[in-house]
This record gives C-alpha cells, structure tokens and sequence, in this order.
C-alpha cells in the first residue's frame, strides 16, 4: 500500500463525552452547551457529545437528556451519543421521538483484552458480541443512519498487558459482519509506536478499504499519540478522535466528594490519560496543509477557557503558545 498524505481529515472532538467522564467535578448543563457552541462556531462538523448511561455508573452525564434537546438542531453537525446497553438503546429512541438531534451512535465497547472486557463492561467477548448485534438492529429501525462500534485494547491492556493483534483482525471483521456502519480503533493503553499502527492499518485497509468506516482514538498517556495519528494518515485512516486540553480517560470514580459505584481504581497514577490534543493535532495538520475546516484561533480561545472552567491548566501546547504554523 502505498505510504500518502490525504488532502482533508475529520477530527471529531470529544471533549464533552470522554474528555468529561474522567472530571472529578460535575460540569453544569450551561457550560456543556457553551463547549458546543464554541467547537460549532470554531468549525468542528462532528462532535460526541454525551454518554446515555445510569446516573450511578457516570454521573457527570446525568443531564444528558436535557443537553441532548437543548443542543442547536438546525446546524451542519453530526451529533454522536455513547450508548452501550438496551436500556441505554431504549432511550435514544425516546429521545429521538422528543426531537433530539442524534445522528451517530457509538456502541458495542468490545475490547480485544477479556480481562478488559470483563472489569469495564462485566461481560465475556460472546455476550458482547450477541448485545451489540441486537443494539445495532434496533438503532438502524429507529433511522439511525450511522452505527459505530469499538474496538478496544489493539495494541495491549492496562490490565493484562500484551493482547494478540490477530485477535483485533479477527473483531474487525465480526463488527462489520453482524452490521456496524463504521469501527473506532482504539489504543486504550496509549503504547502503540507509528510503526505498530502504519502496520495494522495498512493491514485492516487492505481488508476493509473504505477509510468512512474507520476512525482512530488514542490515549496519549506515554506521548505518542500525535505521531501515532500521523503514522495512521499516511496508512490511510482520515477521522480521528481528539479531546481539547487532550483531557479525559477512564471514567470518574469521584465526583464532588462522591465515590462512582463500580469505577474502582484508577488503571494509572499518570495525571495524563486523555485523547490527542485537539489544539495541536489541527495545528499540526493545517499546517501540513490538510483541510480541516477549523478555525485554530477560536479553538485556542476555547481552550483556555475549558482551563477556567475546570480551573487546571490542561495538556495542549498550541492553545498557550499560538503556534505559528499554518493559517
């Protein structure tokens, strides 16, 4: 396969669903809505803005619904919720039925890692496998017109450490098969090198090649996710997930003071285990003259604002420094 650059990219930011579920504080609903006003009027076409789940489990998204109708309906923008349980489907389709905008959802969390499988989502790879083909049949017949599932623990585990790469082939393949519209690849553990990735992309490619129906998500816990993100452009891969601040990670197991039921231990002690830097990933690539349609001005505003809002400094090196590159 030949090694290139493409001309234009999607970076679906997911500040508001995965960069907010590693936050100790509760983000009120205003704020929520202000991020999605500022990453729509920065450029961003695709946003996750939100996790449909039980208040107990992730409680920073106990105003999910009401966010979900209160986000601007008349905008050229894909809205992505998570949503990974029957009960969790049920309520999309009331939702939609209530007039929200959803335009892509993403379930089926199915690590290639067993043992990552089993303390995240307390289900065996089987069990997996038969709910989400149930949740991707119901999203279709409720008009859902974009399904995604993901695929977790590519390149090794938090937990259990080295994860044959074999096995991420094979779930690659049974996604598709029982009716997912696209599959997330997932570094969860933030280790893959540029060439691990230019390797398994170029492989998944070869086997899957319409590159809508792959998007990429890294963990930049040791560094590398930016050059990771670089190695999947040149094998073919055009979306990525990406988090202003490079904040979230694994979900909360407090909030204000409060203990999360079943979040446990953190899997690292790092203050850093969230997404690529939204900031400078699109400075990096507008600069390299790949179209991204984001305004990198407003982006950088935004992030120093999310600074105030979480009152943190945050982890985006562009955001502070304006870097010059590009336009």
């Amino acid at each position: 396969m030949e090694l290139k650059l493409p001309e234009q990219i999607d970076v679906i930011d997911i500040t508001m669903r995965d960069g907010l579920q590693n936050e100790e504080h509760y983000v009120p609903l205003e704020a929520k809505l202000y991020l999605a006003d500022r990453l729509i009027k920065a450029g961003f076409k695709r946003l996750e803005v939100g996790s449909i789940s039980h208040v107990a489990y992730v409680p920073q998204f106990k105003d999910v619904d009401e966010l979900l109708l209160k986000l601007p309906k008349d905008v050229d923008v894909e809205y992505t919720v998570l949503a990974l349980t029957p009960k969790a489907i049920e309520r999309v389709g009331g939702l939609l039925d209530r007039g929200a905008k959803i335009d892509r959802v993403l379930t089926g969390q199915i690590a290639t890692s067993e043992a990552y499988a089993m303390k995240n989502m307390r289900r065996t790879h089987q069990q997996l496998f038969d709910e989400a083909e149930k949740n991707v049949k119901a999203l279709h017949d409720m008009g859902i017109k974009r399904v995604a599932g993901n695929i977790g623990t590519v390149f090794g585990c938090p937990i259990q450490g080295k994860v044959s790469i074999e096995r991420a082939y094979e779930f690659v393949d049974r996604m598709f098969d029982i009716g997912f519209d696209e599959v997330e690849h997932s570094d969860s553990d933030g280790i893959a090198t540029p060439r691990d990735i230019a390797d398994y992309f170029q492989v998944i490619l070869e086997k899957h090649p319409d590159p809508a129906r792959h998007s990429f998500h890294i963990h930049d816990i040791r560094g590398m996710g930016i050059a990771g993100y670089y190695a999947a452009m040149l094998a073919g891969i055009r979306t990525f997930d990406c988090t202003v601040g490079g904040i979230g990670g694994q979900v909360a197991n407090f909030l204000d003071g409060v203990p999360v039921k079943g979040a446990g231990d953190y899997y690292f002690d790092t203050c850093r285990t969230g997404l690529v830097s939204t900031e400078d990933f699109i400075t990096m690539v507008n600069g390299m003259g790949i179209h991204t349609g984001v305004d990198q001005e407003r982006l950088y505003a935004l992030g120093r604002n999310l600074e105030k809002m979480l009152g943190r400094p945050l982890y985006s090196f562009t955001s502070t420094v304006r870097s010059g590159l590009g336009a």
